[in-house]
């Protein structure tokens, strides 16, 4: 206390002149009618700056719960659409026009994933009580993100694309024409389609998509984009598509269950026995 009493009396003048300033503007801005407007102007002018920082500091802390919000809304309205028939196509999405209940999404988030091994893998924080099984489609709002492998009761693990057993039967969304898409081990961001004849005009910035054969994903997911064809003299090209998922940032993913995924793999199964 006695230390804090010597440093006012040492510098008594310095609060003195302060104190002198601030009642000199005081009495400015309430006597003037110019000043106190231009003086109201510019404290708004900062306030207003301060609380759009504010806003933006806190928002981007509440990033988190407004995808998964987000996530969720697109889940149930892709559930809604599917049970109202409504043929539209989006990319990414797909309506099925056969049965209105064909297909259920199923939110859920990453929790851990991998994408620098020969052999990634996803884990999701929904499982088998949450009405996850294996051989289940994931994708996300840019395309196709992989399958699910293995299941417990809460929790799934799923092989991307960028795993070397991964194969997804794939089409040109121009053509139809269809192949393989396989992955090399090598850049995340690349995969291959093989099997299209060298006959099959193809171009970069061609757009590739899920062929629909198979009862795992849906017709016309978006897989990537033709980055370079490579004429290797044989009977297929050598096609380099960029994929639009990104797995360096991938957060949310959407789990696709098949209504009658059971009734297709019982009849293909009796026609291989026969």
């Amino acid at each position: 206390m006695r230390n804090l009493l010597h440093f006012f009396l040492r510098n008594y003048i310095v609060f003195l002149f302060l104190l002198l300033e601030g009642i000199s503007f005081i009495l400015i801005f309430q006597f003037n009618a110019f000043q106190r407007s231009g003086f109201i102007s510019h404290t708004r002018s900062i306030t207003s700056a301060l609380q759009e920082n504010f806003s933006g500091f806190r928002s981007y802390f509440h990033l988190r719960t407004e995808n998964e919000i987000l996530s969720f809304e697109n889940a149930r309205l892709r559930n809604e659409l599917s049970k109202k028939g409504i043929f539209e196509k989006v990319p990414g999405f797909v309506i099925d026009t056969i049965s209105q209940t064909a297909y259920h999404y199923i939110p859920s988030r990453v929790i851990t994933s991998s994408v620098n091994s020969q052999y990634n893998y996803l884990t999701i924080n929904k499982g088998r009580l949450q009405g996850v099984y294996p051989d289940m489609a994931a994708i996300s709002e840019t395309g196709v993100v992989g399958i699910v492998v293995a299941v417990s009761d809460n929790y799934a693990t799923l092989i991307p694309i960028l795993n070397r057993n991964f194969r997804l039967s794939a089409r040109f969304k121009k053509n139809k024409f269809f192949g393989i898409i396989e992955w090399e081990g090598r850049s995340p961001d690349y995969a291959s389609f093989k099997e299209i004849p060298v006959h099959v005009n193809v171009q970069p910035g061609d757009t590739v998509v899920t062929s629909g054969f198979s009862a795992v994903f849906p017709e016309d997911i978006l897989v990537g984009i033709v980055e370079d064809v490579i004429d290797s003299g044989g009977n297929f090209h050598e096609i380099k598509v960029r994929l639009t998922t990104d797995y360096r940032r991938l957060y949310h993913v959407n789990l696709i269950r098949f209504a009658n995924k059971a009734e297709i793999e019982e009849l293909e199964k009796s026609n291989r026995n026969d």
